[in-house]
């Protein structure tokens, strides 16, 4: 080859590797940050540890005997407890499909590093929805509601279709998460108003804060990381709120008259409430972080400093 070429191809290789270089895409930063899984994730499991319960002391003989009123529930609401009780046993699917996604040996290591940190919630969120599962089956089953061998035929029957996590990129899945456990625990609290049964009132009053928790676990953990540009989370929560299902939607079987039978056992339940919920604490989480830049710049404004409300 003459050496002129030989330069010539020689600089072009040079050029080209540059230019890759240069077009070569920058890999995405984890999401979120490991400081915003730590600082959250403390906050949670600190909470959780304090709000614990079992569900054996609350369908203990005792209670059953002297507080438990079954026969003021009726058919509507026994459907719509049965319904709640299959969604929050799909445990073994929610399970499987979380670990498939936060173990993805392909992730850049340090996103399977924030992954492991996430799933200290997963686990400890996991025990609290069997906490739910277990205590929801015991109440209908010594209740006198249902025999114990049809309703673990039933439960068997919803458990075997799989879950599909609706949602590949992390923050429109948290987003998702957040919806879901907010949603849930609108629904308990309504639920627990509108049924005239004491003891399954306490029982839905302790599965409802369990997913208020769980929910402020979310909320904190996307706030804190769109925390320069909420703007950009209230959009996302918009597009992913306007396309919305609860996890289990192609699980349950004939789940439009499932869901049915539960909008007519809570009629104080509001869907709309959820996003509008989520909505508020970003709108609340922007004035107070812009109270904080205004402090910041100007720390000497004495009384006409901004105050939290």
């Amino acid at each position: 080859m003459d050496e002129t070429l030989a330069d010539n191809s020689a600089q072009a290789s040079d050029e080209g590797l540059l230019a890759d270089d240069v077009l070569a895409p920058a890999p995405l930063p984890c999401f979120p940050s490991p400081a915003v899984v730590d600082e959250v994730l403390y906050d949670y499991l600190r909470r959780a540890d304090r709000m614990g319960w079992s569900p054996y002391d609350l369908v203990d003989d005792v209670r059953m005997r002297t507080i438990c009123r079954p026969e003021r529930i009726n058919e509507v609401q026994f459907g719509a407890l049965k319904t709640v009780l299959f969604v929050e046993d799909h445990l073994p699917g929610y399970l499987s499909e979380y670990l498939r996604i936060m173990t993805d040996p392909d992730a850049p290591e340090d996103q399977q590093i924030v992954n492991r940190k996430a799933l200290h919630y997963t686990f400890r969120w996991v025990a609290e929805e069997d906490r739910h599962a277990h205590v929801l089956e015991m109440y209908l089953t010594r209740s006198g509601l249902v025999g114990e061998g049809d309703l673990q035929a039933e439960m068997l029957r919803e458990r075997k279709t799989g879950y599909v996590f609706p949602y590949q990129q992390m923050a429109e899945g948290f987003i998702y998460l957040a919806l879901q456990e907010k949603a849930t625990h609108l629904y308990y609290r309504a639920l627990a108003r509108d049924i005239d049964e004491p003891l399954i009132k306490t029982i839905l009053t302790k599965m409802g804060a369990d997913e208020a928790s769980h929910g402020a676990f979310f909320y904190d953990l996307l706030i804190k990381s769109f925390k320069g540009d909420l703007d950009a989370l209230a959009r996302k929560i918009s597009a992913v709120a306007g396309d919305f299902r609860m996890p289990v939607q192609n699980n349950l079987l004939n789940y439009r008259r499932q869901l049915l039978g539960m909008m007519r056992a809570a009629p104080s339940y509001k869907h709309g409430d959820v996003f509008a919920d989520m909505m508020k604490a970003v709108d609340r989480a922007a004035a107070r972080y812009s109270q904080e830049s205004l402090q910041l710049i100007t720390p000497d404004l004495g009384p006409f400093a901004p105050r939290e409300s």
